[in-house]
């Protein structure tokens, strides 16, 4: 829930002060379950990380692009960017999902 929670609220969030406020909450959640934190740490960065790329305004590097494409002529509107940005960040929050879970929470 941690990861695909992560992913949704960094698509329009900035993944930065999301995962400030995070921190705490996902320690607490590790302590009520008495496990290490270190995997859901893995989670809430990875899910924050890569839920940016969903929209143009979610991550910094896409508002930088969305601005260079601007001045060179180009349009890029919001479904567009999302068209691509949705398979790409699902297929790549899977992974990475699979990975975190498979290295250290297996």
């Amino acid at each position: 829930m941690i990861v695909f929670g992560s992913v949704i609220i960094s698509a329009f969030v900035d993944n930065i002060p999301y995962v400030a406020a995070m921190l705490p909450v996902v320690q607490g959640i590790a302590h009520k379950l008495g496990i290490d934190p270190t995997v859901l740490y893995f989670g809430l960065l990875s899910g924050a990380t890569l839920g940016g790329n969903i929209t143009p305004f979610g991550a910094s590097a896409n508002v930088a692009g969305i601005g260079i494409l601007k001045k060179e002529g180009y349009e890029v509107r919001t479904m567009d960017f999302m068209r691509i940005g949705i398979p790409f960040t699902l297929t790549a929050v899977f992974i990475g999902y699979l990975f975190i879970w498979i290295v250290w929470g297996g």
